[in-house]
């Protein structure tokens, strides 16, 4: 009598996790990003004092550093929150908020004092001239208490200015989606420079998307 595929029959949880965190995360919709994740462990700062850190964000006196992770998909992004408050400033709207969320599957943890700035060439289509704001994280929540799961991060609108932010960029990385990984720019470019190579093969001529094999070969 043949052995009973328990696996595929009682395997079900492992599946389900497969098709949230991992189909989703490939297909997905999504906005594209620039993140600027806060490179720790090269930034010059006090971490012996509660609440100490750098003098300043950006500038001569600042030692922080960021990594910079272009083409960067990130979901679930929530309507933009304009709220009033009271402070030193007055009373008014100043601080706009939104939440969004990305898969842990990425490889790395969200920090507070990381940026998201949105593409401008993929949200403003007509290449007119447009100023995208900068977005800070200011929380991050945690979906699962387990090795995969989905971050949430809470952003605050900031005054910052991307060319600022820029000068203290350590070093350039890029999510290739064809991967669904995120790699070195080098890596990256060489990557998508064979990506585009391989569209112009005679061979994709044959192609037919209707049934997705290639016909005629």
């Amino acid at each position: 009598m043949p052995a009973q595929n328990w696996y595929r029959l009682n395997h079900y949880p492992s599946e389900f996790l497969e098709q949230v965190y991992e189909y989703y995360a490939a297909h997905g919709i999504a906005y594209i990003c620039t993140y600027y994740h806060l490179d720790i462990d090269n930034s010059i700062i006090d971490k012996t004092v509660l609440d100490s850190g750098s003098y300043e964000r950006l500038g001569d006196l600042s030692g922080l550093v960021w990594e910079k992770i272009t083409l960067l998909p990130i979901y679930n992004t929530e309507q933009v929150q304009v709220a009033f408050t009271a402070d030193e400033r007055g009373f008014g709207k100043f601080d706009q908020t939104t939440t969004l969320n990305f898969p842990s599957i990425y490889g790395f943890t969200p920090t507070a004092k990381d940026f998201i700035i949105f593409d401008e060439t993929i949200i403003n289509k007509d290449n007119e001239p447009s100023n995208v704001p900068m977005y800070q994280v200011v929380n991050k929540e945690k979906a699962t208490n387990s090795w995969l799961t989905f971050w949430k991060i809470n952003l605050q609108i900031k005054s910052e200015r991307k060319d600022d932010l820029e000068l203290q960029v350590r070093d350039v990385y890029s999510f290739v989606d064809y991967e669904k990984q995120i790699y070195h720019i080098d890596a990256a470019t060489q990557m998508y420079r064979m990506l585009e190579l391989n569209s112009n093969l005679i061979i994709n001529d044959s192609f037919k998307e209707n049934i997705g094999y290639y016909i005629g070969i």
